[in-house]
């Protein structure tokens, strides 16, 4: 079998895990669902679960590297004078673009999510997660150029990620027929008044 080939087939396998666990969690619960169950629904071997996911909360969570992949990759793209509010709206347009045709995942995790603390704790953590890489990468660029101070880089990413979370809330609960990358956008847009340094002042700011 050429490299390719496994390759696609590995990750059709780990899609099918991913979408046959939403499924189960939905249907029966995350607590009463196994590992087992995943596997039987796939036609696979827990052995093989195992090869893909350390957990079975992991398997919940599948997407989130390549989204967290996706983010970085799309600001590391950028100039290196790029102001770090449009280096991170960037990402999270990029992550947008990701999730587009995603919605029903979204909604279904986020159906598990709602019956569960813990699930809802390990989600805001893996957010965190995201939250360290990007101030991270901005750190990087800013020491290269004499940018902004951590705590700037900090307050700016955790505002702007939290922004895209409302923005995939809305969409996810919203009209279907939504653009994604449209409410990120208009999210940042109401945010960014008070981050963007590149901003024209308004009316109302002027002395």
């Amino acid at each position: 079998m050429g490299v390719g080939l496994r390759e696609r087939k590995k990750a059709q396998t780990r899609e099918a895990l991913h979408d046959a666990a939403l499924e189960l969690f939905n249907r029966k619960g995350f607590e009463q669902t196994t590992v087992e169950d995943i596997a039987e629904a796939c036609d696979v071997s827990p052995r093989t679960f195992f090869r893909y996911f350390p957990t079975k909360e992991d398997v919940l969570f599948a997407d989130a590297e390549a989204h967290r992949s996706r983010l970085l990759a799309a600001m590391t793209a950028l100039p290196a004078d790029a102001n770090p509010f449009r280096a991170v709206l960037s990402g999270c347009l990029a992550v947008a673009a990701g999730y587009g045709a995603q919605r029903e995942r979204l909604v279904l995790r986020r159906r598990v999510l709602s019956t569960s603390v813990q699930l809802r704790a390990s989600s805001a953590e893996r957010q965190r997660g995201w939250e360290d890489d990007v101030v991270q990468l901005l750190a990087r660029r800013a020491e290269a150029r004499g940018g902004p101070s951590e705590f700037e880089l900090r307050l700016v990413t955790a505002t702007a990620l939290a922004a895209l979370r409302v923005a995939l809330d809305e969409w996810v609960a919203g009209d279907a027929g939504r653009d994604l990358q449209q409410l990120v956008e208009d999210a940042f847009r109401r945010v960014g008044d008070g981050l963007d340094p590149d901003r024209e002042p308004r009316a109302a700011d002027r002395p």
